[in-house]
């Protein structure tokens, strides 16, 4: 198929930091050249020991630095955007707009028409995945939505779990390559089994089970704290005396069953949408 993008990893990322138990962690992002019609754009610059290594690898390609129109953050976490002073003429996409120097503008989920923008929360709330048709299929360039070929099912760093699933699902479900944050670009049947299973998916569902008892256990405390009750009706708790009605004090004024107008108590709140 002729005019769809191009994608080529020009640094294959790495990180120790899932299996380093003392000492330092170390580091750097998966850097990806993307070139879509007029759009020369370089996908997580993040940190290098020397930014020469980068602007070497874009010579290889034929590129310079003034050439990079736009530059790509998948998601605010330093290692994955901390070069981006090095394309100073280049506009930046993140997760909140296309910026261009001071000004921001909202970007468009179809970028361009063979690049499209998915937010994909949960290793961070800023978390992007670029969606880029190519001649090899769909390669989905996700950050750290996935490490690696052999990402740990439980990404210890994420800022929500439960949006990380669904996210991952997304990204699983509309590419046929990954190119993830911190390795090299591999096959998505290779790995959609492991991330889409019941048993994958174990530790997440046990997580939402954990958070719905703690609910239910603070729900239980309030009531049983609570010395006004609940109206035995709709089981709403009595936050202060004027919820109850006052002849029928074990019912709310909006589930009490006395009268409109009552000699006891005068319900007519109950008709005024109190």
């Amino acid at each position: 198929m002729q005019g769809l993008a191009k994608v080529k990893i020009l640094i294959e990322g790495y990180t120790n930091v899932d299996s380093v138990k003392s000492g330092k962690e170390v580091i750097c992002p998966t850097i990806t050249l993307v070139r879509d019609e007029k759009i020369i754009m370089v996908v997580d610059p993040g940190v290098l020991i020397s930014q020469q290594t980068l602007v070497n690898r874009l010579s290889e390609e034929g590129i310079s630095i003034s050439d990079v129109n736009f530059i790509c953050v998948t998601h605010s976490h330093l290692d994955h955007y901390r070069n981006i002073g090095m394309f100073p003429e280049a506009k930046v996409l993140d997760y909140f707009g296309v910026w261009s120097g001071n000004v921001i503008e909202k970007w468009n989920e179809q970028f361009t028409k063979n690049i499209k923008i998915l937010k994909t929360p949960g290793h961070s709330d800023t978390c992007i995945t670029l969606l880029v048709k190519t001649n090899e299929g769909t390669i989905a360039i996700c950050g750290d939505v996935f490490w690696r070929e052999d990402s740990p099912k439980n990404d210890t760093y994420a800022n929500s779990p439960v949006k990380l699933m669904y996210s991952r699902k997304l990204v699983l479900n509309s590419a046929d390559f990954i190119i993830p944050g911190h390795g090299a670009m591999y096959k998505v049947e290779k790995i959609k089994s492991i991330f889409t299973n019941k048993y994958a998916l174990k530790p997440v569902y046990n997580l939402i089970g954990r958070i719905k008892e703690k609910i239910k256990l603070k729900i239980k405390e309030k009531i049983n704290g609570n010395k006004l009750g609940y109206c035995k009706k709709c089981k709403k708790l009595f936050l202060k005396n004027e919820d109850r009605c006052e002849c029928q004090n074990f019912f709310c004024f909006r589930c009490c069953e006395c009268e409109a107008v009552c000699e006891l108590c005068n319900c007519k709140h109950k008709i005024k949408g109190r």
